[in-house]
């Protein structure tokens, strides 16, 4: 099996590359410091499996999903391996085309078990989040309201913020100043009641906003 690894953090991939290759059906034949980094990663290698995290700088591992499973979904399984386990999180890898979830608390065994499962076709759920995600079926929730006093132009910011773009990135790409960016997101978590860009992530999942603009 072919797998290519996409973590910010660079001792995580240090750690499971050297778990990884210690079987003798598994190898990692690529490693990805970001999602845009990941994308390009799968069109030029072709793994079987792409290990991804949810969040990452560049474009985030639900984003990355969708793009891999439009293009490449007949040769390649998305895992996502996370620190996340609320629901938001593991609803939207499944709805981005994810083959399985796994927390980055498991046992090393349990990423084994979900390697071999979705290469083989299956769909792996890690017990971790299986609860949550049953439930996210039972009691789904309704949370446009959260977002709808945003403008257009607030959504679009919460959305690239969602995405993993930097300040200057989304300057770059929207034509605006530094300063008018940080504006933004300063109103953003005023209008939002929220302290960080993690929180404004996580209602920007909930909504939808994830896809980079």
């Amino acid at each position: 099996m072919r797998i290519v690894l996409a973590d910010d953090h660079a001792l995580m991939r240090h750690c499971l590359k050297i778990c990884l290759s210690s079987h003798p059906d598994l190898t990692v034949i690529g490693e990805a410091a970001d999602g845009e980094q990941a994308l390009r990663m799968v069109a030029d290698l072709q793994p079987d499996v792409l290990v991804a995290d949810v969040s990452m700088p560049r474009m985030n591992g639900i984003e990355l999903t969708k793009r891999v499973t439009e293009s490449h979904s007949d040769a390649c399984s998305v895992l996502a391996l996370s620190m996340h386990s609320e629901r938001e999180f593991v609803r939207e890898m499944f709805r981005a085309g994810a083959s399985g979830y796994v927390v980055k608390s498991a046992a090393y065994d349990e990423l084994v078990l979900a390697l071999h499962t979705i290469a083989d076709g299956g769909t792996y759920v890690s017990p971790a989040v299986a609860a949550v995600l049953v439930d996210s079926f039972i009691n789904p929730d309704t949370v446009a309201s959260e977002i709808a006093g945003l403008t257009e132009r607030e959504r679009t910011i919460l959305g690239m913020v969602a995405g993993g773009l930097n300040t200057k990135e989304i300057a770059f790409r929207l034509g605006l100043s530094d300063k008018t960016v940080h504006a933004f997101r300063k109103r953003l978590m005023n209008k939002l009641d929220v302290q960080s860009v993690a929180e404004l992530t996580k209602i920007a999942i909930r909504c939808g906003l994830t896809v980079l603009q």
